[in-house]
C-alpha cells in the first residue's frame, strides 16, 4: 500500500529514514508505554488523515485548494497521540490550534468563536471533556459554535512496515504559504490572545534548535512541556527533521520518573523551568544525596552527560545554577530565552559555556535581531508570528514600533554579545520612591538567606510611592519555630546580602503550613494570580500582610542620593 505526503519537512526527512532505519525507534511515548517508527508514524498519520478528510468532505468543511488561515483544534498530551495528529494537521494543509488537556469548557467556546475551526481532535481519554464542551456549545442559540465535527483519535499502525511505501505528492494538502500553529499565550502577563505562525517559520525556528542544539539521529530529546504551548512543539518539531528519538512524558513526569530515566543515560537534550529545576534538586537531596556512592554516581553521570540542559519560562536565579552547576562539576545549565510570538530568541551555547554572567540567556540565535529602547527588548526575526488573534482587531499593529521591531515587554540589558533579562516590564521591573528594582535581584538575595525556602517578589501598586515590592515567603521547615518578621528579614538582609535598603522588600506575606506558590502546567510561577491570590485590593489592611510604615523613613537612609 502507498501513502502519499507533501513535499516539506518533517515528512521528507520521516520518509528518509524509514528507508534508510525502518527499524529505528524515532518516538518513545512513556505516558502509554508505546514506540514508532518513522514508517509506523507515517502510517498512522496517512489513516488519520484519511478519516478526519472524509469527515470534513461530509460536513462540507473541507476544501483542499483553500484552507489558508484555517485551523484544526487539537486537545491531546503531548504524546503519540498528539504527534500524529500534528502531521495529519499539517499534511491536510491546515494550522494546528492545540489546547490545554485542562482547559474549561468556556474558555474552548471563546476560543471557537475567535478562531472558527474546521474540527477538533481529541484523545479518547478526554472524551468526559469533550462532551462538556459540545453541550455548551449546543447552548448557543445561534448554533454556530456546533456546526464543525469532534473527531476522536485513534493511532493504528502495521507491526511491520514491508508492505507499505511512502513517497511525497505536491498535491497533498500542505503549501510552503500556508498557517502553521494558532497558539493561545499562557496569561501569566495579561490576557491570553492567539498567536498565529506561518508554517515556514515553524521550520526556520526547528532547523535553528537543530543548529544550536547540534542534534543529530544518535540524540534523544526529553520532551515534558504541554503541547499547547510553544515550548511542547519546538521539542517535537527538531526531533522529527534531524532523526532524533523523541521521548514524551505527560503524566508520568515528576521528580523521581525524571531522576530514573536520567539514571538510565542517553537522554542528550531537555528543558526545564528554573523552580522545576529546584524541586529536581530537592528530591535528589532528600532521596539520592544519601545512596551508596556508586549507586548515587549512576544518577550523577546521567545529569553530567546531558549535552543541553535548557531552562525556560522564568528567571533563572544565580543559587539554581551554582546548584545544578555544582551537581554536573562544572557542567552549568544552558539558559535560553524564547516566547511564543518569536520562538527562540536567545540561547547560552553548549560548545563553550564560559560566560561572564552565567545567569545571562547568552547571545541572540543567528537570524533575530534585537535593540533596546529604555531597556526593552525589541526583535526582528525570519520565526516571527503572523498575526493575533484576539478580541481587539488593533492588537497585531500595536504590537510592533514604527521599524518594524516586535516589542516584547521584556527588560533586559546587554554585556559583550549576551542579554541578561530583568523579566516583564509589568511584573518584575518596578519603580519605587524613584528607584527602579529588578525583581530577580531581590528574589536572588532572599534565597541565599538560610532559612528561605522559597520566594516570589511583585509590585504592589502604592499611591504615595509609586509600587512596593512585595514578597511572598516560604520557611524551611527546621526554622518555622523562628520568630521572623519583616524587620528581622530587612535587618537579616543588610547584614547577611548587603542589599540597599531600598531594594528590600517592605511588604510581605509569610506563607503559611499547607500554603504554596502555584506553578502553571509548563513550571513556571504566575505572578499575577499570586498577586491577587496573597494580597488583592485590600492589602494594607489584611492582618495576614506585613507593611513597612515608611512614614518616619527619611529617603537618603534608602540608599538615595541627597
Amino acid at each position: 500500500m502507498q501513502h502519499s505526503f507533501p513535499p516539506i519537512s518533517p515528512f521528507l526527512e520521516l520518509m528518509q529514514s524509514e528507508e534508510n532505519t525502518p527499524t529505528t525507534i524515532i518516538l518513545r511515548d512513556h505516558s502509554s508505554g508505546m514506540t514508532v517508527t518513522a514508517g509506523q508514524l507515517l502510517h498512522s498519520v496517512s489513516l488519520l488523515r484519511a478519516k478526519l478528510q472524509a469527515t470534513l468532505v461530509q460536513d462540507r468543511m473541507y476544501d483542499a485548494r483553500n484552507n489558508e488561515g484555517r485551523f484544526i483544534f487539537l486537545v491531546a498530551p503531548p504524546g503519540l497521540e498528539y504527534v500524529v495528529s500534528m502531521l495529519t494537521i499539517f499534511s491536510l494543509g491546515a494550522g494546528m490550534s492545540a489546547q490545554s488537556i485542562a482547559i474549561r469548557p468556556e474558555e474552548m467556546k471563546h476560543y471557537f468563536n475567535l478562531a472558527k475551526p474546521l474540527a477538533l481532535l481529541y484523545t479518547p481519554a478526554l472524551t468526559e471533556k469533550i462532551e462538556a464542551v459540545k453541550a455548551l456549545c449546543a447552548e448557543d442559540n445561534t448554533g454556530s459554535n456546533s456546526k464543525f465535527p469532534f473527531v476522536e483519535i485513534h493511532i493504528t499502525y502495521p507491526e511491520s512496515s514491508a508492505t507499505h511505501t511512502y513517497k511525497s505528492d505536491p498535491s497533498i494538502g500542505s503549501r510552503s504559504e500556508q498557517i502553521g500553529t494558532l497558539f493561545f499565550t499562557s496569561g501569566t502577563s495579561g490576557k491570553p490572545k492567539g498567536v498565529v505562525h506561518s508554517y515556514s517559520a515553524l521550520l526556520a525556528s526547528a532547523r535553528e534548535r537543530i543548529e544550536t542544539w547540534k542534534l543529530t539521529e544518535n540524540d534523544v530529546v526529553l520532551n515534558q512541556k504541554p503541547g499547547n504551548w510553544m515550548g511542547g512543539i519546538f521539542g517535537i518539531l527538531p526531533s522529527l527533521i534531524s532523526g532524533a528519538c523523541l521521548e514524551t512524558c505527560a503524566g508520568v513526569f515528576n521528580p523521581k520518573w525524571f531522576w530514573e530515566r536520567i539514571s538510565r543515560g542517553g537522554v542528550s537534550v531537555f528543558s526545564i523551568a528554573p523552580e522545576g529545576y529546584d524541586r529536581l534538586a530537592e528530591y535528589f537531596d532528600e532521596h539520592i544525596a544519601m545512596l551508596p556512592p556508586a549507586r548515587k554516581e549512576i544518577y550523577i553521570h546521567g545529569i553530567i552527560a546531558a549535552r543541553f540542559p535548557g531552562v525556560t519560562g522564568s528567571l533563572l536565579l544565580p543559587q539554581t545554577q551554582k546548584r545544578w552547576t555544582d551537581l554536573r562539576r562544572g557542567k552549568p545549565l544552558l539558559n535560553l530565552y524564547g516566547s511564543t510570538e518569536v520562538t527562540l530568541i536567545c540561547s547560552m551555547r553548549w560548545e563553550n559555556p564560559d560566560y561572564s554572567y552565567m545567569c545571562s540567556v547568552g547571545p541572540a540565535v543567528p537570524g533575530v535581531e534585537v535593540k533596546l529602547v529604555d531597556g526593552e527588548m525589541r526583535l526582528k526575526a525570519p520565526t516571527m508570528f503572523s498575526r493575533y488573534i484576539s478580541d481587539d482587531p488593533t492588537q497585531t499593529e500595536k504590537a510592533f514600533d514604527s521599524e518594524g521591531f516586535f516589542k516584547t515587554g521584556d527588560c533586559a540589558e546587554k554585556i559583550g554579545d549576551c542579554y541578561i533579562l530583568h523579566g516583564r516590564a509589568d511584573i518584575d521591573v518596578l519603580h519605587f520612591w524613584g528607584f527602579t528594582l529588578h525583581t530577580g535581584e531581590i528574589e536572588s538575595a532572599l534565597f541565599s538567606l538560610h532559612y528561605i525556602a522559597n520566594a516570589i517578589v511583585l509590585p504592589l501598586e502604592d499611591e504615595e510611592y509609586q509600587q512596593r515590592a512585595a514578597a511572598i515567603l516560604q520557611i524551611k521547615p527546621s526554622f518555622q519555630s523562628k520568630q521572623l518578621n519583616l524587620d528581622t528579614l530587612r535587618n537579616d538582609l543588610t547584614e547577611m546580602t548587603g542589599l540597599m535598603l531600598f531594594k528590600q522588600p517592605t511588604v510581605v506575606y509569610w506563607l503559611r503550613e499547607g500554603e504554596e506558590i502555584s506553578l502553571t502546567a509548563n513550571g513556571k510561577i504566575s505572578k499575577t494570580e499570586a498577586r491577587k491570590k496573597f494580597f488583592g485590593d485590600g492589602w494594607r489592611c489584611k492582618r495576614s500582610v506585613e507593611v513597612l510604615d515608611l512614614k518616619g523613613m527619611e529617603y537618603w537612609r534608602m540608599g538615595g542620593q541627597c
